[in-house]
C-alpha cells in the first residue's frame, strides 16, 4: 500500500470494487488504522475515509475464503545497492505472498516497472510454476500518474494495457474499463513496459536538454536560465526546459532500468549521458556551496529548504530527492545543517539524520549562512522576507522561484549563474 498500490486501491474501492490491500509495514497500518494515508496526497484521507473497512481492507494476508478475481503487483522497483542495476526482490516477494488464494484462473496485473521482458520471463515463469498450471493469465497494465494528482488522474487519463494471451488482455479491460473511460491496447507485454519506461525517459532526458543548455551557456558568460526563457518567449517552436533537479522514485532510476538489457548502442549512451546531465546537478550545488560559503564554523548553519522531491504538484515523498542527496554529501563534508518543507513530515526529515527538521522556515534560517531552496513549491513565490535570514546571507534559488526575495537580498542565485563565480541574478 504505497504510492501506487494505496492510490489505485482507493480510486477502484471507489468506482465500487471490493479491494484487499496487503501491507506488512507497521507505519502504514497504522496511519490507515487511523483513516489517512502515510503521504500527501489531494484527495486520499478522504476516500480512505470513506471505504476503509468497506469496500477497501488493509489486511496482513489474504484471506482464504474469498473468491479474487485478480491480483495487482505495485511494489517498488529499487536499484540495487552499489549498482544501477534493477532489483526485482519485491516483486518476488508480491508473487509469492498470493500462492495461498491463486489457483491459475486469476489475472494477476504488474503495474511495477521493470526492464523490457521482465513480465514474460520472469513473472509468468514464476507463477506456472506455483499453480502448476502451463497456461495464466497475466496483464502488464503500467502506472502513469504523477504524484500530488494520482487520484484524478487514474480516472482521467488512458490506461495502457496488455495481455499475453486474449483473455488476460478482456479482463483487464474489463477492471480498467470501470477506472477511466479511456483504455489502450498494447500489441504486447514488452510493448507496454517500453511504454513506461519511454514516457519517464524521454521526461528525463528533456529536462536533461535544458540543464545541459543552461551550463552550457555558462562557459560563455551568459546566464543561462535567462538565455532559456527568453528562447521560449513568444516563440512556439522552443519550449526548452528551464533547468533544475530532475529526480524522485521515477526518474531518477527508470533510464537505468530501460537501459539494463540493452544492448550496447548509441542509443543507450544517448539515454544514459541524459541521465548524467541530470545527476550532475548535485555535485554542481555541492561544489558551488564549498567556493561561496567558506569555512565551516560551530555555530552557523546552511538551511536546506524543499526536501521533498518537487514542490508542483506539492508531495511529502522524500524518495529519491536530490535536496535529500544534496543533504547527504554536504553532511559528509562536515556542514551543519537544517532541513525544512513544506509538506514533508518533520519526523521524516530528521530520521534523515542530516540535522534538525522545521515545519517553519524562518525558524528553519536561525544563525543560517546561507539559505538552499531545492524545490519549486508555489509558497516560495509569497515570501518576501525571511526575519532570521540576514542581508549578508546566501541564497541559491536553484528554481528560480523566490520572486519577492529578490527586491530584499542581493546575495541570490540561481541555477543559471551557478558557473560564473557567483552571478547576481
Amino acid at each position: 500500500m504505497g504510492y501506487v498500490g494505496l492510490t489505485l486501491a482507493v480510486a477502484a474501492a471507489d468506482c465500487g470494487f471490493e479491494v484487499f490491500g496487503i501491507e506488512i509495514n507497521p507505519v502504514i497500518k497504522s496511519c490507515l488504522k487511523e483513516n489517512r494515508a502515510h503521504f500527501f496526497e489531494t484527495g486520499m484521507d478522504e476516500l480512505i475515509c470513506r471505504y476503509n473497512n468497506k469496500r477497501f481492507n488493509c489486511v496482513d494476508k489474504f484471506p482464504v475464503d474469498t473468491k479474487f478475481d485478480a491480483f495487482i503487483i505495485t511494489v517498488g522497483t529499487p536499484l540495487q545497492n552499489g549498482s544501477k542495476n534493477p532489483n526485482f526482490g519485491a516483486i518476488s516477494a508480491a508473487i509469492k505472498s498470493i500462492s495461498q488464494v491463486y489457483d491459475g484462473s486469476q489475472l494477476v496485473i504488474l503495474r511495477s516497472t521493470v526492464s523490457v521482458g521482465t513480465t514474460r520471463n520472469v513473472i509468468i515463469p514464476l507463477l506456472t510454476k506455483m499453480c502448476g498450471k502451463s497456461e495464466v493469465f497475466v496483464s502488464m497494465c503500467p502506472e502513469g500518474t504523477i504524484e500530488g494528482k494520482a487520484i484524478e488522474e487514474l480516472k482521467n487519463l488512458p490506461q495502457v494495457i496488455s495481455g499475453n494471451n486474449v483473455r488476460a488482455l478482456k479482463m483487464a479491460e474489463k477492471i480498467f474499463s470501470q477506472i477511466t473511460n479511456q483504455i489502450i491496447k498494447a500489441d504486447s507485454l514488452e510493448e507496454a513496459e517500453l511504454i513506461k519506461l519511454y514516457c519517464n525517459t524521454y521526461r528525463d532526458m528533456n529536462f536533461s536538454i535544458g540543464n545541459a543548455f543552461c551550463l552550457a551557456a555558462q562557459t560563455f558568460g551568459v546566464d543561462g536560465m535567462n538565455v532559456i526563457k527568453r528562447a521560449n518567449k513568444g516563440y512556439k517552436r522552443s519550449a526548452i526546459a528551464l533547468p533544475g533537479f530532475v529526480a524522485g522514485p521515477c526518474l531518477e532510476k527508470d533510464a537505468y532500468i530501460l537501459t539494463n538489457n540493452m544492448a550496447d548502442c548509441i542509443s543507450r549512451k544517448f539515454i544514459l549521458n541524459a541521465r548524467n546531465v541530470n545527476e550532475s546537478l548535485e555535485d554542481e550545488v555541492v561544489e558551488w556551496i564549498n567556493k561561496n560559503i567558506g569555512g565551516l564554523s560551530t555555530d552557523k548553519f546552511i538551511t536546506l529548504s524543499g526536501m521533498a522531491f518537487k514542490g508542483r504538484p506539492e508531495t511529502s515523498d522524500l524518495r529519491g530527492s536530490s535536496a535529500v542527496n544534496i543533504a547527504c554529501k554536504l553532511n559528509r563534508l562536515g556542514y551543519k545543517l537544517k532541513l525544512h518543507d513544506f509538506v514533508a513530515d518533520i519526523d521524516e526529515m530528521t530520521a534523515l539524520g542530516f540535522g534538525k527538521a522545521y515545519d517553519d522556515l524562518n525558524n528553519a534560517c536561525e544563525n543560517s549562512v546561507a539559505l538552499l531552496v531545492l524545490n519549486n513549491h508555489k509558497c516560495y513565490s509569497e515570501i518576501e522576507e525571511i526575519d532570521n535570514l540576514s542581508n549578508d546571507s546566501i541564497i541559491l534559488d536553484t528554481w528560480n522561484v523566490c520572486d519577492k526575495l529578490y527586491k530584499r537580498y542581493s546575495k541570490i542565485y540561481t541555477l543559471g549563474n551557478i558557473k560564473l563565480g557567483g552571478v547576481a541574478n
